[in-house]
């Protein structure tokens, strides 16, 4: 077993026991929700920590080892927490009230001790801590993560920790480039859209390697169709949301200054709004330096000073 700081993609939930459940079922459609217990887990209170992934709310899966940073690993087992990881319904043949529908839903499991529920199903003797609950995710994963801060009732959620969220809509051009990818042309995405578009279909969970749906969201910004499916509502963006609350949890925002998928100058726009309109709210912008969408992945905590600063920061609100 790699040790718990020095994780690849391939070896990244090594150290943990996978259960998988589902917190959700339309029709005959299961909406899975994934859980990762240390398996050097000790006796007494398990924090917890919910986690959402990303993928531009049309791709991903929430047990996709890629897209789960390597500071992560060493981050639970020290605090030994145990991770949530729930999938929801996915764009274009979702739009953003069935996404935020899946994200009430969720809470309503969690909150019915539904991670107890089933861990008790499968011989899992644990002590969860639900006055010690982190929210955590990057990307669509951040858009979630800080949609459940503005929804929740204050005090449930103690801190969040979000890596480039996505807190507006995209605001994308034919000739942009992102991570190196060119931007799929408007009859790709017509003919993608056709393929997809069928009545009743649903996707909770569409992994980045084996399915063809990469390239989609950035067309679809790019090409002015995004909001057409996702929707344009306040409540449907956090830059927006965030306008008719009164508490937002203490908020740490991870976030590159070179990032070609989602723009730095969201989170500085996120931070300000929020400071504006909460007096009060503890809210950070780290980083702020050059990098890429996901310049974090890989990163070790021992090796980046602002990164342990932040991890402390947000141990200190989370288990205090």
């Amino acid at each position: 077993m790699a040790p718990h700081d020095d994780t690849t993609a391939a070896t990244r939930f090594d150290s943990f026991n996978i259960y998988e459940t589902h917190f959700k079922q339309i029709s005959d459609h299961k909406i899975k929700v994934g859980i990762l217990v240390p398996k050097d887990l000790k006796p007494g209170k398990v924090p917890l920590a919910v986690k959402f992934h990303g993928g531009g709310l049309v791709i991903g899966d929430a047990l996709f080892p890629d897209w789960n940073a390597a500071f992560w690993v060493p981050f639970m087992h020290r605090n030994n927490a145990i991770t949530v990881l729930p999938n929801y319904r996915l764009a274009p043949e979702a739009n953003g009230a069935d996404i935020l529908e899946d994200l009430a839903d969720f809470w309503s499991w969690f909150n019915d001790k539904g991670v107890d529920k089933y861990l008790a199903s499968q011989s899992v003797s644990v002590d969860l801590d639900y006055k010690h609950l982190l929210v955590s995710g990057d990307s669509a994963g951040g858009y979630m993560a800080l949609q459940s801060g503005l929804t929740r009732p204050e005090g449930e959620i103690k801190a969040i920790l979000v890596q480039y969220p996505m807190t507006n809509d995209a605001r994308r051009s034919p000739e942009d480039v992102m991570m190196g990818m060119q931007t799929p042309s408007t009859a790709w995405l017509d003919e993608k859209l056709a393929t997809l578009m069928k009545p009743g279909a649903i996707v909770s969970s569409a992994n980045p390697v084996t399915t063809d749906r990469t390239g989609l969201s950035m067309a679809m910004n790019a090409h002015g169709r995004f909001l057409e499916f996702f929707g344009e509502d306040k409540p449907l963006w956090p830059i927006t949301a965030v306008e008719s609350v009164k508490f937002l949890p203490p908020t740490t925002i991870f976030h590159a200054t070179g990032d070609s998928a989602v723009k730095f100058q969201d989170s500085v726009d996120f931070v300000e709004k929020t400071r504006s309109v909460i007096p009060g709210v503890e809210i950070r912008l780290a980083y702020g330096k050059e990098g890429d969408h996901g310049f974090d992945n890989a990163l070790k905590e021992d090796e980046e000073p602002w990164l342990k600063e932040e991890l402390e920061w947000v141990e200190n609100k989370w288990l205090s």
